[in-house]
Parts: structure tokens; sequence; C-alpha cells
């Protein structure tokens, strides 16, 4: 009996989803209709000047932060602790990751309107824990 029930649940199932992809219609969007806008979002954020030298920033000092990262890694291994100078140059770099995200939050007219400033706040937080971190480290050093 119960394999009867589970046959024909299954098969119920089946019979459903064919149902539903029969009815679900898909109409691809014309070049033609007057509802389409010719800029996109993106393609307005590409024109912005402002946005394009921010992100340019901030994907450099990203990458710069990731190479002195690995730079302290390297120096832990071989010394067992970073040299003071490299540890200086991380903490310059997050000020300025800081700043980045900052100006982000302040300015959301040259970011896309989606933004979410909650996100951007708990960015800034971590990070400025993470700078706190480095600050300590530096006088252990």
């Amino acid at each position: 009996m119960k394999k009867k029930i589970f046959v024909l649940s299954c098969i119920m199932c089946l019979s459903v989803a064919g149902f539903a992809q029969s009815t679900s219609t898909y109409s691809p969007i014309s070049s033609n209709d007057s509802d389409v806008v010719a800029v996109t979002n993106d393609n307005n954020l590409k024109l912005n000047s402002d946005y394009l030298n921010w992100q340019k920033q901030y994907e450099e000092v990203g990458s710069e932060i990731n190479d002195v990262a690995a730079q302290i890694d390297q120096e832990t291994a071989k010394r067992g602790y970073p040299k003071k100078k490299t540890v200086k140059q991380k903490i310059a770099l997050v000020e300025q990751y800081i700043q980045l995200l900052q100006y982000e939050h302040d300015n959301p007219s040259v970011f896309p309107m989606d933004l979410d400033m909650g996100k951007i706040e708990r960015k800034i937080s971590e990070w400025q824990t993470h700078l706190d971190g480095l600050n300590r480290l530096v006088k252990k050093i």
C-alpha cells in the first residue's frame, strides 16, 4: 500500500511539474520595445569618472594590502615576527582602504542606488578593528 501511494505521489509531482513548465511563457525583449532603456545602470557607472577613479584606487589598495600581507607572512615564518617597517606599510594601506570605504558610504550619488549601507559600515568596522590590531602589533615589535 505504501509503495502504491509513493508511486502515485511521484506521478502527481511529475504531472504538476510538467503542467507548470508548459504554462510558463518566455518572451524575449526586443530592441524595438519603447520600455527598453538604452543605457543601463552598468553603462552609467562606466561613464562616471568619479566611480572609475574610486574603483581603480580600491582595487590597487586591496592588491597592495594582499602583497604586504604575504610579505608579513614570509617575515613571520622566517624571523618569528614581521618587520616594523612592513607592518607600518600595511597600516598606511589599511587607513587608505578605510578612507575609500568611507568615501563610498558618504557619497552614494557616485555609486549604484542599491548600495547596502549596513554592509559598508560593517566593512569599515572590521577594517578599523584590523587597524587597531596592527597598531598594537607595532607597539610590541
